[in-house]
Order: C-alpha cells, then structure tokens, then sequence
C-alpha cells in the first residue's frame, strides 16, 4: 500500500473516530456548572479512595520504603506517610485494616493512623487531638495501642457521616 494510501486510511479514522453523535454533543451544552462541578467531585472523590486503597494495599510491603540520614539512618514508609497527606478519607479505612493478621503491616497501619489523624483535615474537629501510638513492630504491643486507635475512633466517628 502506497503512503498517500495509509494516509488515507488514518484521515478517515480520525474523521470516523471524533464524529460525535449530537445527543452527547446536545448533553455535554446541557450541563450545568452545578453538574459539571458535582461531577469533578465525584470524579475526585473517587481518585482518593484508589489512592487510599492502592497505600493500604502497600502498607504490608516492607519493600515500599527508603533510607535516610547519614549517621543515623532511618526509614521512610512511604505508603503511611502518602495516607497520611490524605488524611481524614483514608481514616475509616486505616482502621479497618488494624484487623490485619500480618504484624509488619498492623504495625504500619497504627503509624499511619498516628500521622494521618495529625493532618489539618482531621485537626479541624478534633481540636488537635490524634491517635497517639508509635511505630512499633512488637506485636506483643498492638493490642493495647489497637484500644488507643478504636477509643480515638469511637469518639470522632461521627464525623465521617
């Protein structure tokens, strides 16, 4: 096939391809800004809540961290302190997954849920207060910090309604 050929070809698939039926081009000029904006909302809403789920479903990967520091070398788990930028939406889902049998990522959920409930989103009615619990890979110790993250819930919950 010669090239003015292809290019046919690829013209009349373009044409074909963009035509839009004038129901949806009709729809579309019908939105309101009341619509479009509730739209981008939902659109929204629904880009944090996979956020939320990819990093949860990263929590238990004790590869999805990195190193810092020179002398002291800490480390950076990534999938807490990216919910923890999320802050309130990814709350209810933290605390659900503290019923985890995997301890490393329990651990990890108790640290996301100390630095998420520090974000501005939550601070707004809590008054401050967080759940305060440390990172701590002793499973011998999560079910007293558990209590301190259900007790935490309980009082605030209803603002997730």
């Amino acid at each position: 096939m010669s090239k003015f050929g292809i290019f046919i070809i690829i013209i009349l698939i373009m044409f074909g391809c963009s035509n839009k039926s004038p129901d949806l081009i009709n729809e579309i000029n019908n939105q309101t800004a009341d619509e479009i904006y509730e739209t981008d909302k939902i659109n929204e809403e629904i880009k944090i809540i996979g956020d939320v789920m990819f990093y949860i479903h990263k929590l238990k990967d004790k590869d999805y961290t990195f190193e810092y520091g020179d002398e002291n070398i800490k480390t950076w788990y990534i999938a807490a302190e990216e919910i923890a930028l999320i802050g309130k939406p990814a709350i209810p889902y933290l605390i659900k997954n503290l019923q985890t049998k995997n301890d490393y990522e329990r651990a990890v959920t108790l640290y996301a849920l100390l630095i998420s409930t520090q974000n501005e989103n939550v601070k707004i009615f809590t008054n401050g207060e967080y759940i305060e619990v440390s990172l701590d890979f002793n499973p011998e110790n999560h079910e007293k910090l558990k209590k301190i993250a259900i007790d935490w819930w309980e009082k605030y919950k209803h603002n997730w309604n």
